[in-house]
């Protein structure tokens, strides 16, 4: 058992030190971009897309919650008049 807990402790510091090596990587990465060369009108066009996407998700969610709601007021229908009909 002390030797898993010894391996366990390995393999947790070699992953804490993966993502800390990724994470570096992300920033480096992030880092490089040159956004000077982007234009006003690109950066609006790009926000404005991003909320009509926000807003079509959100849309989509509400949809399927409105769905499954229906769904379990329907089931619970059923198994009420499953109930009253059988007992």
């Amino acid at each position: 058992m002390l030797q898993r807990d010894k391996e366990n402790r390995e393999l947790r510091k070699l992953n804490r030190d993966r993502m800390k090596e990724h994470h570096k990587y992300l920033v480096s990465k992030g880092k490089n971009a040159d956004l000077s060369n982007v234009s006003i009108e690109k950066i609006e066009e790009i926000r404005k897309k991003t909320i009509e996407k926000e807003q079509s998700d959100q849309m989509y969610l509400f949809r399927i919650y409105i769905f499954l709601t229906i769904c379990l007021l329907v089931l619970f229908l059923l198994g009420l008049f499953c109930y009253k009909l059988f007992f």
